[in-house]
């Protein structure tokens, strides 16, 4: 019996695609994961509906997409995932209101109703109870992970950071699964963003997720890895974290402050300047959280792309390509290692989930020195990460890189 079969194919012919994926395949697949610029919303749901019946699928539209072959743009990707060791449900759930307590339920709910579903987990559970008693008896650490979480949610919808924490409780409360995923795109029209659950297009304001089962080795990892700039701080003394709102950095205009430390008139505020001078919260005196600014208001106030801290002081960050390059050689190095993967040989496939604000092309020549040639990356660029940070919570990150190995 085959482990685990991938069939990975992208293009600009969503149909061909679909096609070329599934004849790679010599079993029917049982995971679909489907990432598309959003120039393929007409063709998507048509192309996704000749997948085998038994496959699971869930997708979102994109700010860009990464490929076998690296980074491109107005494609589409699907990865066709078969294997008698996964066992996977989808579930989908929508936002009615933009309050915080309704966000969090939404998060937990969604969850909580994939794993309801999830009945038959085939094999999984028994191999992965025999590896933890064989842990054991030979005084090894535990590697098995039987659950996992690949959650998908549209990237304009409000509140997303409470959101995640509703996830965040329900991850907290049974610590047997991780979560990866992202918000998604469109192409920084920030129009209207897409997310794909089976073979239909979800209603706006939507959250998928595929929650599987497994006996396959599965890890990930999380980090921005920019340099902090810690003389250049910035003191929170007036924010509406609801809002992803900081009013006042130390009794000023937040802007005002903010433009005097990067050098720049308010005026010419704007993504060229936020994304190569974003914030850092550095929690648990060790990790560093984005949060990068999205705009000036004419109060001079600023609007953040998550969710702001109520207090505290912020730091100024340094993005660079060398920087971005080596943190993404390092958190694949670290999934391998949460899998119990050392041979890169044994990886049937890399997923990714990368910032639109992350400017570097060079970290897939980055995953690809630690994976080699052979093994598929797909992934796409995102509104947001969705992740554990290695002191356990799970969040909603910006300028972040995500890689998932299985």
């Amino acid at each position: 019996m085959k482990t685990i079969e991938v069939g990975v194919a992208y293009g600009k012919d969503p149909h061909a695609v679909v096609e070329d994926a599934i004849d790679q395949l010599t079993e029917d697949p049982n995971l679909g994961l489907v990432f598309f610029s959003p120039k393929h919303i007409e063709e998507i749901e048509s192309a996704v509906g000749s997948l085998p019946e038994g496959c699971k699928v869930i997708g979102c539209s994109t700010a860009g997409e990464l490929t076998p072959d690296g980074y491109t743009y107005g494609t589409v990707i699907v990865a066709l995932i078969s294997s008698p060791y996964l066992a996977v449900e989808t579930h989908r759930i929508t936002f009615e209101r933009e309050d915080p307590k309704h966000a969090r339920e939404i998060g937990r709910n969604l969850v909580l109703g994939a794993m309801e579903k999830l009945r038959n987990p085939g094999p999984c559970l028994d191999i992965n109870f025999n590896a933890m008693l064989t842990s054991l008896s030979e005084g090894r650490p535990i590697r098995a992970l039987p659950y996992f979480i690949i959650e998908l949610v549209e990237g304009l919808v409000p509140a997303i950071d409470y959101y995640m924490d509703g996830i965040n409780e329900v991850v907290q409360k049974y610590k047997f699964l991780e979560v990866y995923g992202g918000a998604a795109g469109d192409d920084l029209r920030l129009e209207r963003t897409y997310v794909l659950e089976g073979r239909t297009l979800c209603p706006e304001g939507s959250a998928v997720v595929a929650f599987g089962s497994t006996a396959l080795k599965i890890g990930g990892a999380l980090e921005c890895g920019f340099e902090p700039v810690y003389e250049d701080r910035f003191p929170v003394t007036k924010a509406v974290p609801e809002e992803r709102r900081i009013v006042e950095f130390d009794g000023e205009p937040a802007a005002d402050y903010y433009a005097d430390v990067v050098g720049k008139p308010v005026e010419e505020l704007d993504d060229s300047v936020f994304m190569w001078n974003p914030l850092g919260w550095e929690i648990f005196g060790r990790e560093i959280i984005v949060r990068e600014p999205a705009f000036v208001e004419d109060d001079g106030s600023m609007i953040f792309h998550s969710r702001s801290p109520a207090a505290g002081a912020l730091i100024r960050l340094e993005p660079t390509e060398e920087n971005m390059r080596e943190t993404a050689r390092r958190v694949t190095e670290r999934a391998m290692r949460r899998a119990d993967i050392r041979d890169p040989e044994e990886i049937a496939l890399v997923l990714v989930f990368d910032c639109a604000h992350r400017d570097c092309d060079a970290q897939y020549d980055a995953i690809r020195e630690v994976v080699g040639d052979d093994v598929p990356i797909v992934g796409f660029k995102t509104y947001g990460e969705h992740g554990q940070l290695e002191s356990g919570p799970v969040g909603h990150f910006n300028q972040t890189i995500e890689v998932v190995d299985r």
